[in-house]
């Protein structure tokens, strides 16, 4: 009889873990494994604020899953889970049911409003592809609309912007909106004195999971990015277009154009109602044991954001991060092949993590990295460097190596308003009246070149076989030590002598 495994949610954790469950068992025709989830596609939650300020086009950050499975034994159902019975192993959707040997949970989180009034129902939040596409579309809007409007204080109104959350989220979605805000203005001809840009926090201080030398260093680049930062300021409640806000018993009222809520999230809906029959804690995630599985439900596996697990020897939980999701995926993994075979030891679930990254537009971040025990901070460039170091990790993961070409592409070389990683830094240094030259020249080597392989007679024969022989004289000549530019330009000659005999 086939065992069945069923992964819920094709998120980092449960991509990670269909793959490497598949890699170990495709020899073994008696495993099904069976991935879930509600899209057709997965999405780079960590980019989502690149597309929401308009510097990456949305197909960067969506991922389709049958090309993600593609060549393997993984059976990819678009379908929304509505409830599992642990008794009879099925897992329920709106489409079929599901029956299991062994369930891995990963459906993700979805923001939590902490009971704020009118949250939910006026505030934008980013934690979807959905959502990033509803902002990309609606900061230029205000910018149009507040370009016709007539009534200063109505202008100003929709030129105001208010995040919500001080954490990874809001920083970064406020750095790329500020990074965007002088495109808006030239585009539609707006005075940049206008546009206000506020991030609120309840807490002491930006992203408090840095070290506070890191956290200030945030703070004092949004600052200089033109964002007001409120900190130790609770937001009381949202309106149409208003926010409350206060530190204590003052409040302000202020009115606002748009939202955008980043203060935390809390278990999927599934999660929530699944941690009913098995046992909850702290905003719906359910406890495992140490080697992931649930302490309720030896064939229930929880990974992920939907983890409750503290690590022998720590205080608090493991923390709902991506690299979580990867450590999770490969240790649930590997104890769901030994429960399946009967073979080997499981693992004890030992997180190891190596820092924390935070970009601030496209150009600017902040890192703390290393080793468990020494960790240490990285200047700006390079910290740009490693957060993309890391995706380009996790692409080769998911796709291989032909994700990385574009993904570098979009981020390194795609030179959008001067917001890119290297292309922005190259374009704010180089002076325009420098690089005109150098494009003249280079065309007009393009173009000799051209003219010259045309009456060669390239378009009847391409002479590239001779011209390889000469490259490799030159390299062969350079490898035995017999000499550099004289034997390279030697070695050129047979190339050129056999493209001229072969165009007469």
């Amino acid at each position: 009889m086939d065992t069945k495994i069923v992964i819920v949610g094709a998120g980092y954790a449960g991509i990670l873990t269909a793959k490497k469950l598949a890699n170990r068992f495709r020899k073994n025709k008696g495993v099904s494994i069976t991935i879930i989830d509600k899209n057709p596609f997965h999405t780079m939650l960590t980019e989502l604020h690149e597309v929401a300020a308009g510097r990456v086009d949305e197909s960067g950050i969506r991922i389709s899953l049958k090309r993600v499975f593609a060549g393997r034994d993984v059976d990819v159902r678009q379908d929304l889970v509505t409830e599992i019975d642990f008794e009879k192993r099925t897992v329920i959707g709106s489409n079929e049911r599901y029956e299991y040997d062994y369930l891995v949970l990963c459906a993700g989180s979805k923001p939590t409003y902490f009971g704020v009034s009118g949250a939910e129902e006026h505030a934008y939040t980013l934690w979807s592809y959905e959502d990033a596409i509803l902002l990309k579309d609606r900061i230029p809007d205000m910018f149009r609309k507040a370009a016709g409007e007539l009534d200063e204080e109505e202008k100003k109104r929709l030129l105001t912007f208010h995040v919500v959350g001080a954490g990874f989220t809001g920083v970064e979605m406020a750095g790329e909106l500020a990074e965007y805000v002088p495109v808006l203005c030239d585009r539609y001809e707006i005075e940049r004195e206008l546009v206000s840009i506020s991030v609120i926090d309840v807490l002491d201080r930006t992203v408090p999971t840095l070290p506070p030398k890191l956290s200030a260093k945030v703070e004092r680049r949004l600052k200089k990015m033109g964002v007001r930062v409120l900190l130790n300021t609770r937001v009381v409640s949202i309106g149409e277009d208003f926010i409350e806000f206060g530190n204590g018993e003052d409040t302000t009222h202020e009115r606002t154009g748009t939202v955008i809520w980043a203060a935390g999230i809390e278990a999927a809906d599934i999660t929530e109602k699944a941690a009913e029959d098995l046992e909850a804690a702290g905003r719906g995630r359910i406890k495992v044991d140490q080697y992931l599985r649930s302490v309720k439900d030896e064939r229930v596996y929880v990974i992920g954001d939907n983890m409750h697990y503290i690590p022998p020897g720590e205080e608090h939980p493991v923390p709902q991060v991506v690299e979580n999701c990867e450590h999770s995926a490969a240790t649930a993994a590997h104890n769901i092949v030994c429960a399946v075979t009967g073979k080997g030891e499981m693992k004890v679930y030992k997180p190891s993590f190596h820092g924390i990254m935070v970009s601030l537009g496209g150009r600017y971040g902040v890192a703390h990295v290393g080793f468990p025990n020494r960790k240490f901070s990285l200047p700006s460039f390079l910290a740009m460097f490693v957060k993309h170091f890391i995706n380009m990790v996790y692409f080769v993961q998911l796709l291989g190596w032909n994700k990385i070409f574009s993904y570098m592409k979009k981020e390194f070389f795609t030179i959008r308003h001067c917001r890119s990683f290297v292309g922005g830094h190259l374009s704010n240094r180089t002076p325009s009246f420098l690089l005109m030259p150098l494009r003249v020249w280079l065309g007009a080597v393009w173009v000799f070149e051209g003219i010259k392989k045309i009456l060669e007679g390239w378009f009847v024969s391409p002479k590239l076989e001779g011209f390889f022989n000469g490259a490799n004289q030159w390299y062969n000549n350079i490898l035995n030590g017999t000499g550099g530019t004289a034997d390279g330009a030697s070695g050129a000659t047979p190339a050129a002598a056999d493209a001229e005999s072969a165009a007469t």
